[in-house]
């Protein structure tokens, strides 16, 4: 789906939001969606929500909306202003700037400081939530649909290593630290003083005896000797191509989370095959740095420690597949995205709908757990 070109007014962009929406969403009642840089390149949202929606013959569609950074405000009151309009997802790289155009943020997520889900309200109101922070949670420790046992048993007393201090990475952090009781919670991110701040923000709440840490990126190597667990919540590693200033394109999915990552700007091509290859050509020597560098931390760690990567697209990251072909315990973010989108589904979005068409939210989970599940 293509994005409005420049900055528009919010009349381009209520007739962008009616010209893009596909023709057999229009036919429904309700609609829902996804907001982010490009979920129309990527998202998986869009075909598990829609499969709940069939499964339920419930009258709504869901829609992945491109938005550019300087249209986000008129958009959403574009999209609130559309009719039947239910609330939507928020992703990359939108969970924090979303909050400044809301008119209520829930006390989750407004402790987190970043929104992944938003529903419109019957008094026109919106109010954010973030299910990012349970979805992470639920997809270690339960079982997910397919799977024998959960990824890990317990995080209590862990040692957790997390990469990323976005809006992903503000959700994780407080999870975590929430559910290891006693253990210790490594953070680091590219701005190390943006990790700082939220290891200050993560004290506040965080139990005695637990221990939270900001670490530097150049301090991995000396960290992960006694890690129990790896966690990337940044958006190193994930596909497709990031939209720049000035017409200019660079990707960060052949690179690893666990080391710095300089992937360079190209100039747009006009042809998505002309940047992969201009792109990786340009970008060869400092992969094959990264990637050695992560591998020398990956070997490191203990042999039982476990990794986790929030991305699901690619499936299997570099990070994944190194801790992986080192015999360690891999988990992506396929878990994650459906737990935190049942929870949208259940509890927030699309919760007062399901009432009023007579529906018990809560006797649905398992069904939505399974069927987005199946979706993916």
């Amino acid at each position: 789906m293509k994005d409005v070109s420049m900055k528009s007014t919010i009349s381009d962009i209520q007739l962008y939001v009616e010209n893009q929406i596909p023709e057999i969403a229009k036919t429904k009642k309700l609609l829902a969606g996804s907001i982010g840089e490009s979920p129309s390149k990527y998202s998986r949202s869009p075909g598990m929500w829609n499969a709940v929606f069939d499964g339920l013959d419930f009258d709504a569609a869901y829609v992945p909306f491109d938005v550019r950074p300087e249209n986000l405000s008129n958009f959403i009151n574009a999209l609130k202003n559309y009719p039947g309009f239910m609330g939507a997802n928020v992703t990359v790289p939108y969970k924090l700037a979303i909050m400044d155009l809301l008119d209520s943020i829930d006390s989750t997520a407004r402790q987190i400081g970043a929104v992944n889900t938003f529903a419109l309200n019957s008094d026109m109101t919106m109010t954010g939530f973030n299910t990012d922070a349970d979805g992470l949670i639920a997809s270690m420790l339960l079982r997910l649909p397919g799977e024998v046992e959960p990824f890990i048993p317990t995080l209590e007393g862990k040692n957790v290593l997390l990469l990323g201090a976005g809006g992903a990475g503000r959700a994780a952090a407080f999870a975590i630290a929430k559910n290891i009781k006693g253990g210790a919670l490594l953070m680091t991110n590219r701005s190390l003083q943006r990790v700082e701040d939220l290891v200050s923000e993560v004290n506040l709440t965080a139990e005695n005896g637990t221990r939270i840490v900001a670490i530097g990126q150049n301090m991995i190597g000396q960290n992960v000797h006694d890690v129990d667990l790896i966690v990337n919540a940044s958006t190193v590693g994930q596909s497709g191509i990031r939209s720049l200033p000035d017409n200019f394109l660079t990707s960060l999915e052949p690179f690893s989370s666990l080391a710095p990552a300089n992937p360079p700007e190209v100039p747009d091509p006009g042809d998505s095959t002309l940047f992969w290859q201009k792109w990786f050509s340009l970008s060869y020597p400092e992969i094959t740095s990264n990637n050695h560098e992560s591998m020398e931390a990956i070997s490191s760690t203990k042999s039982t420690a476990a990794f986790v990567d929030a991305i699901y697209s690619p499936s299997e990251t570099v990070l994944l597949r190194q801790a992986r072909l080192s015999g360690r315990k891999t988990l992506n973010g396929r878990g994650m995205l459906i737990m935190q989108a049942a929870s949208s589904f259940v509890n927030r979005m699309t919760r007062r709908h399901l009432e009023n068409a007579g529906y018990n939210p809560d006797s649905l989970y398992d069904f939505v757990v399974e069927t987005m599940s199946d979706a993916f």
